[in-house]
């Protein structure tokens, strides 16, 4: 099914003056198609975190480079910023800044000034930092982390621990990673933190629960002169369109303010709000209990050795 097709079954609730694909116009409707996209969105989010794993699990890697040298000024003792041209990957590492008697922690970048984590402890204003890398920023469609972590190439694995106090403390050389939620330049990162910065370039290796996508405009009509539809496919299993996908999507378009017009008169059946709402609490228990990796209630077990069996 594509998002096209997806899009005009939603809409087809709608009076026919809301229908159409792209929207026409009129001064007594709003074009249903930003909501509508929205609908499907919050639903392959829902999909993403609740359903089974197996449909939303993929192999994922983070990337730990060597130590890093930056010409740093604008230090002051107490300040909390540096300026220098910082790559985007050293957000969230320890960098030794010049005179500092210890490491500090980059919080988040932005153009060519970095913010850190404690203020700075020496009377020197400029000169030369390292980046030390112990954290990696992990791509933005990630939720969970999955285990095993290990070091790629290898069997070696990392082991999890709950806080950045437990990742600092000394376990005997034993390898550990926390993933941390930071919010940097007004966004949210995953970052991946592991137990002391690499010497070299390093890579780990994890599964990750991810996100199904984001659908936009593009993918439900071309700007050529006909509008038609581009044949994007929806990021659903076709089995679970009908089942679990339209009951959710459909639930949260209808649950839109009535100031976007989508109260009972715009809706050819005046009955569909409620059905939407049993048939989306249905598809929600459906997805929740979708487990096929999981424990069974239920299992073989091995025949009774008498000889009976």
């Amino acid at each position: 099914m594509t998002v096209r097709e997806t899009i005009a079954t939603m809409l087809s609730y709608l009076r026919v003056e809301q229908r159409a694909i792209p929207y026409a116009g009129g001064a007594d409707y709003d074009d249903p198609l930003p909501d509508a996209l929205a609908a499907c969105n919050a639903a392959l989010q829902q999909m993403a975190v609740l359903g089974p794993l197996c449909a939303a699990k993929q192999q994922r890697s983070a990337y730990f480079r060597a130590p890093s040298t930056v010409a740093v000024s604008g230090l002051t003792r107490g300040g909390k910023t540096a300026t220098g041209s910082f790559p985007a990957w050293a957000a969230g590492c320890w960098v030794d800044l010049p005179g500092d008697p210890a490491m500090n922690r980059i919080l988040s970048i932005s153009g060519s000034t970095a913010t850190l984590q404690f203020p700075h402890l020496s009377d020197s204003s400029s000169g030369t930092a390292t980046v030390n890398v112990d954290t990696a920023e992990l791509d933005a469609d990630v939720i969970t982390v999955l285990e095993p972590v290990r070091f790629r190439g290898s069997r070696r694995r990392l082991v999890a621990v709950g806080s950045r106090d437990e990742l600092a403390q000394d376990c005997g050389g034993e390898a550990r990673y926390f993933v941390e939620s930071a919010v940097a330049n007004g966004a949210v990162k995953l970052r991946l933190m592991i137990s002391g910065y690499v010497s070299t370039d390093t890579v780990l290796e994890f599964q990750a629960r991810t996100a199904l996508g984001e659908l936009t405009r593009v993918d439900v009509y071309n700007d050529d002169e006909d509008h038609t539809d581009p044949g994007v496919a929806l990021p659903v299993p076709a089995n679970f369109v009908e089942s679990i996908f339209l009951p959710l999507a459909l639930d949260a378009f209808f649950a839109k303010p009535s100031v976007t017009n989508y109260d009972i008169s715009s809706l050819r059946n005046q009955d569909a709000p409620a059905l939407i709402k049993q048939q989306a609490q249905a598809a929600l228990l459906l997805l929740q209990n979708m487990r096929p990796q999981g424990r069974k209630p239920v299992g073989v077990w091995p025949a009774w050795s008498s000889g009976r069996y």
